[in-house]
């Protein structure tokens, strides 16, 4: 019969390995967040940018409207921290990106 200290091993490596991958998670979290947060300051500025102008075509005009109905209908429950809810923002952040993309 084995003795409990012989498969300590594993459950070792098993932790460590758990560990790193918690501090990978953050990593990915603090980079992902970085980079949506960037995007979403670079919609702002191009809608604070067309915000000074006098007379806006049509077709910004839809834009901006489109942008509105689109911020105004996200439903997300950050309290429930779903990555469904991440994929929505991201989504959302990339509609965004695009809209502004060809002003």
């Amino acid at each position: 019969m084995e003795t409990p200290g012989n498969d300590a091993a594993p459950f070792k490596a098993i932790a460590a390995e758990l560990e790193e991958l918690r501090v990978t998670l953050r990593g990915t979290v603090e980079t992902y967040l970085a980079r949506l947060d960037a995007e979403i300051v670079q919609v702002s500025t191009a809608v604070e940018k067309e915000a000074g102008k006098k007379k806006l075509p049509p077709g910004k005009q839809r834009d901006l409207r489109d942008m509105l109905s689109l911020l105004r209908s996200a439903s997300v429950k950050a309290d429930k921290g779903r990555r469904k809810d991440l994929k929505k923002i991201d989504g959302l952040v990339d509609d965004l990106t695009i809209l502004t993309e060809n002003w």
